[in-house]
């Protein structure tokens, strides 16, 4: 039995999977200490998990943070990236460190596995006073950034004949790290405030390569490709989704009995605030075509503005184990992990994101031919019914996910973490 830290930023995307880490490692036998912010306290301790809540700036809330008047006033791209990365990520820095710290004083013997964007650790491997833990897994749960000559965040550059592709990768990704800029101050300004010693690395090389080991939920075939990676870099696989016993299926569940295709659509638990940037237009667009839609909003029905089509089911949640087996197609505003649930099931997908990661996640399901990106956070309803009319009559796009699906099934993402944890 080992005894592990578990730590997450309290975002439930980052959080989900490290919670559902941590639940797989305590049923092997490891005694596990959760950190994360206080509003999931419950849903930590009804897992039968230590938990120890994050605070100060470290203990925020991400449904006050994206709705902050000053991050609304700026457009998707750089400028909320860079918002979002130093006020969620790079600014909880003290505070998590001290956490980290009380936690190893009271017990040095214990392992570190978290999010790849909590940066509790990265002080004291910086130089900064205080303890580190046995081993630090990072765990990645979004699209990789890490830095090569291979590809950018967003796929290998296109090239006319002739030109050198290693260079335009090399100057897209040193284009990347100069947009990105102003986190990397902010970066350097907290370390150094933290007693660092050691050269502050760039942030989106150094999430990836300071940590004794990255594991990166994704597999070779869907991340892409990188000859120069670090040996300490791991595609481990993705966590299944966790079956829930008690759910009960809705009165329209045999609605869905492979009769007509099934088209899954879907802005994930973060970014559905306003549901007629993609579910509402992917109703209204499919709403003609011989599909069953299931709309999962990962928020209450009545938000919906418009009237649910004839061939259209809704429902606040629905556990992907039990949805996606019986999906065609797989309609999302790009968020990474579910993206990768509907291809490791075999179902391509039709991505519209362009906040956070999304676009690097759309970026990959095109590069891959797993279906279709449409560039776009807010498709209109032709554009909708148009890409999964396209992704229907594909075969190759079936045909790719499903050979993904395959690679998917090859990896056991817990036994492989806890092997690069324990040795």
């Amino acid at each position: 039995m080992a005894k592990i830290i578990v730590a997450a930023p309290p975002i439930e995307g980052e959080l989900a999977p490290l919670l559902q880490l941590a639940r797989g490692l305590a049923e092997r036998g490891h005694l596990i200490t959760v950190v994360t912010g206080s509003r999931f306290r419950a849903q930590v301790e009804q897992a039968g998990l230590g938990f120890v809540p994050h605070t100060g700036t470290a203990d925020f809330d991400i449904r006050v943070v994206a709705e902050d008047p000053e991050r609304m006033k700026l457009a998707p791209g750089p400028e909320m990236l860079n918002y979002d990365w130093a006020h969620c990520f790079v600014d909880p820095m003290p505070d998590q460190h001290a956490v980290l710290q009380s936690l190893l004083e009271e017990d040095p013997d214990q392992y570190l596995i978290c999010n790849v964007l909590w940066l509790g650790a990265f002080p004291t491997a910086m130089g900064a006073p205080g303890l580190r833990p046995r081993r630090w897994v990072a765990v990645c749960a979004t699209p990789l950034a890490i830095s090569s000559e291979d590809t950018s965040f967003f796929g290998p550059v296109p090239v006319a004949p002739g030109e050198d592709q290693k260079a335009a990768n090399r100057a897209a990704n040193a284009e990347f790290v100069e947009l990105m800029r102003p986190t990397q101050v902010r970066l350097t300004e907290v370390l150094l405030s933290l007693g660092a010693t050691e050269t502050v690395p760039g942030f989106i090389d150094g999430i990836s390569t300071v940590p004794d080991v990255t594991a990166a939920l994704t597999v070779p075939g869907f991340e892409f490709d990188r000859g120069d990676a670090p040996d300490s870099l791991h595609l481990v696989g993705i966590l299944p989704g966790r079956s829930q016993a008690d759910w009960e299926p809705p009165s329209w569940w045999s609605d869905v009995d492979g009769s007509r295709p099934v088209v899954v659509v879907t802005q994930g638990t973060l970014a559905n605030r306003d549901l007629s940037d993609l579910v509402e237009p992917a109703l209204l667009g499919l709403a003609d075509l011989d599909v069953t839609v299931v709309a999962a909003l990962g928020r209450e029905v009545e938000a919906l503005s418009i009237p649910v089509p004839a061939n259209a089911r809704v429902a606040e949640f629905i556990p992907f184990d039990r949805l996606l087996p019986k999906a065609d197609v797989y309609v999302t505003n790009g968020g990474f992990g579910g993206t990768q649930q509907a291809i490791a099931a075999g179902v391509p997908v039709v991505a519209a994101g362009v906040t956070e990661d999304k676009p690097a996640t759309a970026a990959r399901v095109a590069y891959r031919e797993v279906g279709v990106d449409l560039r776009t956070g807010r498709p209109t309803p032709e554009a909708v019914a148009d890409a999964v009319a396209i992704v229907l009559k594909d075969d190759g796009m079936r045909d790719n996910a499903r050979g993904l699906a395959e690679v998917y099934a090859a990896h056991d993402a817990l036994a492989e973490i806890e092997r690069l944890t324990l040795g």
